[in-house]
């Protein structure tokens, strides 16, 4: 008789326990037969969304709750679950920890390094989805979509009309520079293809020869800013990335360019930007990520009351699909640990 494999499974209301079943049988296959898989519903509306709390942020439950749930553990799977470092201490059996997000800022990563404890995560489950909403938040602002819609409502549109038919420009032969292409950045190209712009890429970790297969001609931070009509931010925030993109940059792009951002709000220094969008330096912005979030929280927030941005509340990654293709990309790499074959998706990659 074989010892079977304890996997805890903290389902949540937008990654159901029936979900995570279908995903990890797909995955195991034959291997689910050798598994424990428990499932632990939090009671608490425990909400760190905003906040850091313990070294993590952005999540949804109490990780007291947590802790108690991964005692005999060997694997724990998490949606939006804190995973702190009371969590590691209980779980003493852990030997692999799966988040389903593409960004978990819910796991206290670092003490799973020093526990040797790998993290796998959804890498890339939202990129086509937002990519799909970068291409969309872009038309919005360039096109007056939005506060076209907003002035209609109000019954102030054809007094604004006069000011937005100044300069409304097509995709179309312009040129766009994609700072990032990894998973999102790339599918941004693919989309933007269709459009006929001219593309520009900077990133310091993918090659000239990948960029060209994509269409994009590879360049420098500087140089992309200084070409570009439109520019579409990708870049994951680390301490290295955090501020990249600051007045010195801002003030390369031309006065007719756009500025869009639906990475992470502290890629870019805000009051540089918000300076150079209210002096009228670049035609516009979309934004759909902020330092200080939810954005509908901070009543301080300047962009709302700028008449050159369109803002959305952090809206370009949930889709439906979005949260089924994490659970199965971490489902997947789940498998590969049991089987004993190389994981792909992992965050800490320095503990294999």
């Amino acid at each position: 008789m074989i010892d079977l494999i304890k996997i805890v499974v903290i389902p949540d209301r937008l990654l159901s326990k029936e979900k995570w079943t279908t995903c990890l049988k797909f995955a195991l296959q034959e291997k689910y037969g050798e598994v424990d898989l428990a499932f632990y519903e939090l009671k608490e509306a425990f909400s760190g969304w905003g906040v850091t709390y313990k070294g993590v942020k952005e999540f949804q439950g109490d990780p007291v709750e947590v802790a108690h749930a991964v005692q005999d553990a060997e694997i724990l799977v998490v949606h939006f679950s804190p995973i702190t470092k009371e969590v590691y201490e209980a779980g003493t059996h852990l030997k692999l920890i799966a988040c389903a997000r593409s960004t978990p800022l819910n796991i206290d990563v670092e003490t799973a390094t020093r526990n040797r404890i790998p993290v796998v995560y959804g890498a890339g489950r939202n990129a086509d989805s937002v990519a799909d909403f970068t291409m969309g938040i872009l038309l919005a602002e360039i096109r007056h979509i939005a506060r076209a819609f907003e002035a209609l409502r109000s019954g102030t549109y054809p007094e604004c009309r006069k000011r937005w038919r100044q300069f409304i420009p097509e995709l179309r032969d312009r040129v766009l520079g994609i700072v990032g292409l990894g998973n999102i950045g790339r599918k941004v190209a693919e989309r933007a293809k269709g459009f006929g712009v001219t593309m520009l890429g900077c990133d310091p970790y993918v090659s000239e020869e990948t960029m060209n297969k994509l269409g994009v001609v590879k360049t420098d931070l500087a140089t992309l800013f200084k070409k570009s009509d439109f520019i579409s931010i990708h870049v994951r925030l680390t301490p290295d990335t955090t501020g990249i993109i600051g007045e010195t940059e801002l003030r390369l792009m031309k006065k007719t360019a756009f500025l869009v951002n639906t990475s992470r709000g502290a890629i870019i220094d805000e009051t540089a930007l918000y300076h150079v969008l209210s002096e009228k330096k670049i035609a516009g912005a979309a934004l759909d990520v902020f330092t200080k979030e939810p954005i509908f929280a901070d009543t301080n927030n300047k962009f709302i009351q700028l008449d050159n941005v369109t803002v959305t509340p952090h809206l370009a990654g949930p889709s439906n699909e979005m949260f089924y293709r994490g659970a199965s990309i971490v489902a997947e790499d789940i498998a590969r640990f049991i089987r004993g074959t190389d994981l792909l998706n992992v965050l800490n990659r320095d503990v294999l």
